[in-house]
């Protein structure tokens, strides 16, 4: 118990870098990152307590037809659903890529006690995702209802134990997948193909089988007889997508009858369940999963060979040379990798499904809106493919992910212009990965043309690069050097925050210029024609600033 105990205080040390803050807190210079933060955090009130209003009129409609335990059914499922998904990036990273692993393999530890210290961090991680979530749920529900004592209390236990199920699952699936896909040679390739295929098959199915519930509860003869009748019709039906979130709800809406006080012992025990056996299964799976991440390949035969060092390298330009090392930095680490393109691709394909997946009925609604204006569905990709750049973080991370080594970039040869158009175009290779993944998804639901094809394709990818730019301006101005994990440098990265709020400002504010011109009439080529200019002019404009401050920097750092 005492090593279990000594592995997770040092866990929480190196995971929330205690030592740091309180480092941060005592030197002058690092202080102000520390206020930034703040302020960051107090800029997002606002909008959290305007989505808190929106949450109340979603109460009082479900309470109209007696059905308030939907409401926290909602809370539940997307809590629970959300830290599952991410869950999956954190196990991978924290299991099989954290540096301590070097160090913790060889001692006489238990491959339980390892994966049970990491798993109680990341419940902590996890609770900074769950709980502004399930929290408003919960409060809406206890005050609109004028709830009692035992409620709060059970509010109290679902919400603490609420992370576990899901991070139990999404830690013996990556165990299981980290196992079986640990092929000599080509394990980091299957393994990229296996994770994005595994997020879309897991896609499919929750949106089917919400689906078949849906159509279930809707085409009943007696449907509204029974949504009179049982006040958890709609929590019964719908909460099949994730059996968890149900039981959560029906424990919180039932909790003054011995049926709420069943449900509550059901959720906290399939909890305390599963983490026995995923402590179990780390026994057995964890170490295999692990051992051989490091392969060493030598020269086959004997004695030293000559090397013809003309014929064995090659000048390469610049900017070409950058990019490819920035590709094969984020290939060659799968949590780089999965968080990059992962979003890129996978989004796409999620928002073709929630609505393919359906039937070809709910598909009518997109026809008729898109009849009569096919334009639309090209701004919709443009807007995508460039939002995509946000979500991708690559920009936003990119003098970050060189960590130690960055110095090596500060000493090499290259113009500061190399540079630039290096990262640039390392991130333009992406998008037109999710490029390639959005039209083709886009098929599926219209007939879309070429001269659409042509559009989506110029004006996402000429958008996409001051949204770059700027992720980079804000990286080069306070890069993340200092990091022992890789999934700091792009999870834990207080940059891609800052990035994403001010791209959002940067899209919402094309956004609103093209409905502006749509409302006034203006003829979408010319709308096309400005776009282009402004992007054009963006990125020029991004470029100088961008080369000023990477000089400085470089000189700084």
């Amino acid at each position: 118990m005492e090593k279990v105990i000594s592995l997770i205080k040092t866990d929480f040390n190196i995971t929330f870098g205690l030592s740091s803050i309180v480092y941060s807190f005592k030197n002058k210079k690092n202080r102000w990152q520390m206020i930034l933060i703040g302020f960051a955090f107090l800029s997002l009130i606002p909008t959290y307590f305007m989505l808190i209003s929106g949450l109340v009129k979603i109460y009082d409609a479900y309470r109209q037809i007696g059905q308030q335990s939907m409401f926290l059914l909602n809370g539940f499922l997307a809590s629970q659903m959300l830290v599952f998904l991410f869950g999956l990036l954190y196990v991978m990273s924290k299991y099989y890529f954290s540096n301590d692993l070097n160090q913790l393999v060889p001692l006489p530890i238990k491959p339980s006690y390892i994966v049970g210290s990491k798993f109680v961090t990341l419940m902590f991680s996890e609770y900074l995702t769950s709980l502004p979530i399930i929290l408003p749920f919960i409060i809406i529900y206890g005050i609109k209802g004028s709830e009692g004592i035992v409620y709060w209390i059970y509010s109290l236990l679902l919400t603490l134990t609420l992370p576990a199920l899901p991070l139990v699952l999404a830690s013996i699936l990556v165990m299981i997948f980290m196992r079986y896909t640990n092929v000599k040679g080509k394990k980091d390739l299957i393994r990229i193909v296996g994770a994005v295929l595994f997020l879309i098959i897991l896609f499919f199915f929750q949106f089917k089988i919400q689906s078949i519930a849906q159509k279930a509860l809707m085409k009943g003869d007696n449907f509204f007889f029974d949504l009179v009748r049982d006040s958890n019709l709609l929590v019964k039906k719908l909460g099949l997508a994730f059996p968890p979130s149900m039981w959560g709800s029906l424990a919180l809406s039932n909790y003054s009858s011995i049926k709420g006080f069943l449900y509550l012992l059901l959720f906290i025990g399939i909890a305390v369940g599963g983490l026995i056996l995923m402590l179990f299964l780390s026994e057995k799976l964890f170490y295999d999963g692990l051992i051989g991440n490091i392969e060493v390949s030598a020269a086959k035969g004997k004695g030293s060979r000559k090397v013809d060092l003309n014929k064995s390298t090659k000048e390469a330009n610049p900017s070409i040379a950058i990019a490819l090392k920035e590709i094969k930095m984020l290939f060659r680490t799968p949590i780089y990798l999965i968080n990059s393109i992962g979003g890129v691709i996978i989004v796409p394909i999620i928002l073709v499904m929630s609505t393919f997946v359906n039937g070809e009925e709910s598909m009518e609604p997109i026809r008729l809106i898109l009849e009569g204006k096919p334009y639309l569905i090209t701004l919709f990709g443009i807007g995508l493919i460039i939002a995509l750049g946000m979500l991708s973080s690559i920009g936003c991370t990119t003098f970050s992910r060189e960590g130690k080594n960055f110095w090596i970039q500060r000493t090499l040869p290259i113009k500061v212009e190399d540079q630039i158009y290096g990262r640039v175009m390392a991130s333009l290779i992406i998008q037109l990965m999710g490029l390639v993944v959005l039209l083709v998804s886009m098929s599926f639901i219209t007939n879309i043309g070429l001269s659409s094809i042509f559009w989506i394709s110029l004006l996402g990818l000429l958008g996409s690069i001051p949204m770059t730019q700027l992720g980079m301006t804000i990286d080069i101005l306070r890069p993340l050097l200092d990091w022992d994990n890789p999934q700091v440098a792009m999870k834990q990265n207080l940059n891609v925050l800052i990035g994403m709020g001010i791209g959002i400002l940067y899209e919402g504010g094309i956004v609103l210029l093209v409905i502006f011109l749509v409302k006034n009439n203006i003829g979408i080529n010319l709308i096309y024609g400005l776009l282009v200019l402004i992007f054009i002019l963006f990125s020029y404009c991004l470029f100088i600033l961008l080369k000023k401050l990477i000089n400085k920097q470089f000189q700084l750092l």
